[in-house]
């Protein structure tokens, strides 16, 4: 005779508990920043019936964190602070005045500082980050990256010959020349212009993250008085190019989804090709996105606003309307819109 012995689950010990509740709770957090906060509930769940301890145990291991790094930055030989003037596309522009001293490096003290910018140039060319990068290895490149107009002068070009502007606007406003209205608005001071100018950037996306809270339906033969609470999360996402056009996407599927393959090249199910233009309001800082199908021409418009010290990195909502053949004019909710802002994507190259 044959004995069935079922073969009980082995219990975990409290470190694996607490790993298995730290892996989900962490789980959840990525989950929430990515603004899926159904599935975020979901995993905070979860954690919480591994460990009801989980909340504090990840709360202090941030804190660790955050102290390790403030230890490491401070043995740093020059701070970060350094680096921090201006934000401009995504990187902190700074005049270095502190009183700590970054070593000297004795053979580009000696070369040239003709041939020193040119290198800053180049590297002013490549990215933002390593130009800041490249002024925090020692005295020579720090004083010519940040206490020299030159490559300030080299962002701006770089960056504003790249805009596309409102021919209409200009026009309508006798703008022949837009540089004339450069020199007379900010002269020559380009890290002021740099600063104060809106822009588009194009290595990367605009991403906004909304969601939508919802009553649920109770379950037939159901005698509960609440009914349950549904999360809906959708995504909004831009991607501009420099001849004008701008990839659009409506879409639940997440950044981690999206982002890799989003281009014109491989337009992702959905998406739509779309104009877009800067208008002469705001500093130059109003957007205009424009696109028509067989019924309504769209129009969507944006101010391009700073996000804390990161300088021209949100795009919030002004209008939305769409015009049909007949030239109706219907207006779009923007009640459960939220702001798009710029996330970098370092394998976007500028098209």
């Amino acid at each position: 005779m044959t004995t069935l012995q079922k073969q009980a689950k082995p219990e975990l010990t409290p470190d694996d508990r607490m790993k298995e509740a730290m892996s989900l709770w962490e789980k959840g957090a990525s989950k929430e920043q990515e603004g899926s906060l159904s599935d975020a509930i979901h995993y905070y769940r979860s954690a919480l019936k591994v460990d009801h301890g989980v909340e504090n145990m990840y709360r202090r291991k941030l804190f660790d964190e955050y102290k390790a790094q403030k230890q490491l930055e401070a043995l740093r030989i020059n701070d970060e602070g350094n680096a921090s003037k201006k934000d401009v596309d995504g990187t902190d522009l700074s005049s270095s005045d502190n009183d700590v001293q970054l070593d000297p490096c004795w053979l580009l003290e000696m070369t040239p500082n003709d041939i020193l910018l040119r290198i800053v140039e180049q590297v002013v060319f490549w990215s933002g980050e390593s130009w800041v990068n490249l002024s925090l290895t020692c005295k020579a490149f720090n004083k010519l990256c940040f206490h020299n107009s030159h490559p300030f002068q080299t962002f701006a070009d770089m960056i504003y010959k790249k805009q596309v502007y409102d021919r209409a606007e200009l026009e309508l406003n006798g703008i022949a020349d837009i540089s004339e209205v450069e020199s007379k608005i900010w002269g020559n001071d380009k890290l002021k212009m740099l600063t104060e100018r809106p822009f588009i950037k194009f290595q990367g996306l605009y991403i906004s993250v909304v969601n939508v809270l919802r009553l649920g339906a109770n379950d037939e033969g159901s005698l509960s008085l609440q009914k349950p609470i549904q999360i809906l999360t959708y995504y909004r996402y831009f991607r501009f190019y420099k001849d004008g056009t701008c990839l659009r996407l409506l879409t639940t599927d997440e950044p981690s989804v999206i982002v890799k393959h989003f281009s014109k090249a491989n337009k992702p199910k959905g998406s739509e090709v779309c104009q877009w233009a800067i208008g002469i309001d705001y500093n130059f800082g109003v957007l205009n996105i424009r696109r028509s199908n067989d019924k309504y021409d769209f129009h969507e418009q944006f101010i391009i606003k700073n996000r804390g010290r990161r300088k021209h990195h949100q795009l919030e909502w002004v209008k939305s309307v769409a015009v049909d053949r007949e030239g109706t004019i219907l207006e779009n909710s923007l009640k459960n819109e939220r702001s798009f802002n710029f996330s970098r994507v370092k394998s976007y190259k500028v098209e």
